[in-house]
């Protein structure tokens, strides 16, 4: 007898084959469908760092520099003892106008800031060289002919300095834009002199006008900038229109100082500054009301 067993065997393998391979294409062809089902991965990204927000609150110190120029000289009134000589000789009753020069010194303030609205104190004390000079020769008739005679004079504005409210609008986040006005003073000094030398002296009363003054004056300047900021540290430019008032004094002949030609000179501008300063996240209002720490 021949046993079938092997035959059920066999029999059995074919169908556990048959039944496999169909479940491979079944497998195969809902596979898209599945996945298609199937969420994607969420793909993690960095995250967003909002750029730091310009700050313009605080105390501020610094340095300024820049160039300044004027148009008035110094102003000559002969009274009636002097007035002959002016209109013979032709003395010029202006000398040393359009003084010009330098300025450099330090800046220092504080910025209160209200949303877009930068409001504050601002500061400066400069040296200065604003001056101007001038030497005028000519001759005027004497009786036993032609006399020579020299007009000199010199003005100088020595230091400069300004207090000065400013408040301005942020065009951007690091640029404000700002007007600017308060007051300013400075020191003037003036020297004005109308000579007429006789064998090389001046020995003659009247001949040797002479006259000087220095002062403290004071007034106001008015003004704009554009500045930009970059954290603590801040760039202006800047541009100032100020008057400090007039300083009056008399030449005098020392051999006849009873005549006099009164003198005047007028300290008034414009000026363009540049500066740099750097920013405190404080001010002196804050820490005396506490509100602020060094």
């Amino acid at each position: 007898m021949i046993s079938t067993s092997d035959g059920g065997t066999g029999m059995t393998m074919k169908l556990r084959v048959i039944a496999g391979a169909g479940a491979l294409v079944w497998m195969s062809a809902v596979s898209p469908v599945l996945a298609a089902d199937i969420p994607a991965a969420p793909i993690m990204k960095a995250p967003v760092v909002a750029p730091p927000v310009q700050n313009w609150y605080g105390f501020y110190i610094g340095v300024n520099g820049g160039y300044a120029w004027g148009r008035d000289g110094i102003n000559l009134t002969p009274d009636a003892f002097y007035l002959p000589a002016f209109t013979l000789g032709a003395i010029p009753t202006t000398l040393a106008a359009d003084p010009r020069g330098g300025v450099f010194g330090i800046t220092y303030g504080s910025n209160y800031q209200f949303g877009q609205v930068v409001l504050g104190i601002d500061s400066d004390f400069d040296w200065s060289n604003i001056k101007s000079s001038q030497t005028f020769n000519g001759v005027f008739p004497g009786f036993l002919g032609p006399v020579p005679f020299t007009a000199t004079a010199t003005q100088n504005l020595k230091w400069f300095s300004t207090t000065r409210l400013r408040g301005g609008i942020l065009i951007s986040p690091n640029w404000l834009l700002y007007a600017t006005g308060g007051l300013a003073s400075g020191r003037g000094e003036t020297t004005a002199a109308n000579t007429v030398t006789l064998a090389g002296i001046c020995a003659i009363g009247g001949n040797c006008p002479f006259g000087t003054a220095s002062k403290n004056l004071w007034g106001w300047a008015l003004g704009g900038g554009l500045e930009y900021a970059s954290g603590p540290w801040h760039f202006r430019a800047e541009y100032l229109h100020y008057d400090l008032g007039t300083l009056s004094y008399f030449l005098r002949d020392p051999v006849f100082p009873g005549p006099a030609i009164a003198a005047s000179t007028r300290f008034s501008g414009d000026m363009i500054r540049g500066a740099i300063t750097y920013r405190f996240n404080w001010t002196l209002l804050g820490l005396i009301t506490g509100s602020d720490r060094l």
